[in-house]
């Protein structure tokens, strides 16, 4: 019996995962390098320059992370100095945090760290490319979340935003599982 081969290494999902893993190294080496912060310490301080004063929760549903990773992040961003934690008056069992004037004045170094990978990693490659390569992986990561409802964050602008036309898909279509038990959603 002959199984069937799958050609792994060029499939779609392999080249986005191998591209974002990376962007994510080469932009943790610059920033550790450069500033001495970890790309995850950056990914906090870019939802806390977007809107400063976000609770633990906040922050990791933004970034799609579990709070129990989040946590030593924090813990030793503010070892450095990097944020404060402030009891919410709303909530007191709720934590915000806050940017601090060491980390404002460390960010145009981080900013600077991201547009030199930026332009390494785009080097050669034309803008009308990189708008439609932008296009395309919308379009797959819209349609994954239509038909399997990934239960990923979408950081649009630094905001979990679904866009209009999946919200419109999702209202015309319902969960159903298919002949295998396997949940999906089916459009009318």
């Amino acid at each position: 019996m002959s199984i069937q081969r799958y050609d792994f290494g060029n499939s779609i999902g392999y080249i986005i995962n191998r591209t974002a893993k990376g962007f994510v190294k080469a932009l943790d080496s610059q920033l550790r390098e450069k500033v001495g912060v970890t790309v995850g310490q950056w990914k906090v301080l870019v939802m806390l320059v977007d809107q400063n004063g976000l609770t633990q929760k906040e922050i990791a549903d933004r970034l799609g992370l579990e709070g129990a990773t989040l946590i030593p992040i924090i813990d030793k961003m503010e070892k450095d100095k990097l944020v404060v934690r402030k009891v919410d008056p709303a909530d007191r069992r709720n934590n915000m945090i806050y940017r601090t004037e060491i980390a404002d004045a460390l960010w145009d170094k981080m900013i600077q760290c991201a547009l030199n990978i930026k332009e390494i990693s785009l080097k050669g490659v034309p803008e009308e490319n990189v708008k439609i390569m932008k296009d395309v992986l919308e379009n797959i990561w819209q349609n994954l979340r239509l038909h399997f409802d990934v239960d990923c964050t979408s950081i649009k602008n630094n905001h979990n935003v679904a866009s209009p036309v999946t919200t419109v898909k999702k209202r015309l279509s319902k969960e159903v599982s298919n002949k295998n038990g396997i949940r999906q959603r089916k459009r009318y």
